[in-house]
Formats: structure tokens, sequence, C-alpha cells
């Protein structure tokens, strides 16, 4: 028998190309910004709550510039619902759990060794994780992380002097929803290819576990609509 490779940690654990290593990635990375997105809800929820009402646990989480005397300034209120609808609808849902499932499961499923290509799935996850960085980043800008709501509604979103989240913040979110949606692209032509190419002898399309095929058509759906969600700044 021939001798296989010795991995390293750097092989095995961070730029792996194995589906079930990445899928882990995923989830960790996911969970990570789950746990962001509910402290994000639960400080502005908090304030909400009792409008007006000054908390500790604000100023010690915001500081002084964004909670002063406790109490949360209204555009980090802005600015705290569009990070938390952020994380928790891409990294959360989509990515999070798509990118977990999808990787760990369809290979299993189908019979294949692998997925189609391991570069391009570790390439998802990088991109991925980069624009975790790039997105965590917005919350250090001076003038505080985007605001234009979750949905990032105009004029909010297009025009820098809106509101103090309208500028670098803004910028720095669209960054991030590029490399996600790159990302997004990467993955989900690799589990069309997987499933459409790699399936074991006799397993038919119609043979295909139901949720192969409900991973097949978010994958399909997500490729076709990369025009559309591709996001563009206009000033």
């Amino acid at each position: 028998m021939s001798e296989h490779h010795k991995e390293t940690f750097i092989t095995k654990y961070i730029f792996s190309l194995d589906h079930k290593m990445i899928a882990k990635q995923f989830l960790i990375t996911g969970m990570f910004m789950g746990v962001v997105g509910m402290t994000m809800s639960i400080l502005f929820r908090l304030q909400l709550s009792n409008p007006g009402e000054s908390f500790a646990v604000l100023e010690f989480f915001l500081g002084e510039k964004w909670a002063p005397g406790g109490v949360l300034d209204p555009n980090m209120y802005l600015a705290l619902v569009t990070m938390h609808g952020t994380i928790l609808v891409f990294w959360v849902l989509t990515a999070g759990l798509t990118g977990t499932f999808a990787n760990f499961l369809i290979p299993l499923q189908i019979g294949a060794r692998d997925m189609a290509s391991g570069f391009m799935n570790m390439l998802s996850y990088w991109f991925f994780f980069a624009a975790t960085v790039v997105l965590m980043s917005s919350l250090y800008v001076e003038t505080g992380p985007a605001s234009a709501g979750w949905t990032i509604y105009p004029p909010l979103s297009a025009l820098p002097e809106a509101v103090p989240g309208s500028g670098l913040g803004q910028d720095l979110w669209l960054i991030a929803m590029t490399l996600f949606v790159v990302s997004s692209l990467l993955g989900g032509l690799n589990y069309i290819v997987t499933i459409l190419n790699l399936r074991t002898k006799g397993m038919t399309m119609m043979r295909l576990p139901l949720t192969i095929w409900a991973l097949l058509i978010v994958a399909i759906l997500g490729v076709l609509s990369f025009p559309v969600f591709f996001p563009v700044r206009c000033y």
C-alpha cells in the first residue's frame, strides 16, 4: 500500500480540502456570529423595552460614545438592528446552516468521496471568513457600522451624509457582502457539480434523498440570482 501524505496542523485544520472539516469551519464561524448577533439583539431590545432608562451593560459593551450614561444612542440603535439582521439572515441562516449541512451531507448521501473541487470548497469558506472579518471590523469604525436597516434602505444606504453609519461603515458592509456573495457562488457551483456528476453507481436523480434535492434547488437558485443580489453602491 502506498503511504498517504502526512498532514500538518495547517493543512488538516486550517486550509483543509476535506468536506467534513470545511463543514466544521462553517459551523464554528456561524456559531460565533450567532452569538454576536444575539448579543446585539439583547442590547437594543433591552433599551427598546425600557425607553430612556440607563443600563450599565450598554455602556460596558458600547462605550461612552454610543451609550452615554448607559442610554443607547439612536444612531447606534439603528446600527445594532442593521448588523443583527445582516448576521442572522446571511451569516447564520444562509452560510452557517447551508455551508455546514451541504458540505457535510452531500458527499455522504450521494456516495461520493468528497466534493467535486476541494480547492473551490476551501476558497468558499475563506471568502466567507474574509467577509466575517470585514463585517466585524466595521464595528470599530469611528462613525459606527452600517445603519441603513437590515434590508439596507435608501437613502440611508446611498448617501454618506444621511446618518453616521452611512459612510465608511456602509462601505465595509458592502465589501463584506461582496465577499459573502462570492463565497456563496463558489459553494453553490461546487454543490451542483458534485450532485450531478459524482453520484454513486445506481443512484439516479429520482433516487436522491429529499435533503439533497433541497440543497440542489437552493444552490441553483443561489447561482442564478447571483447577478441580482450582487451589491452595488450608487452615489
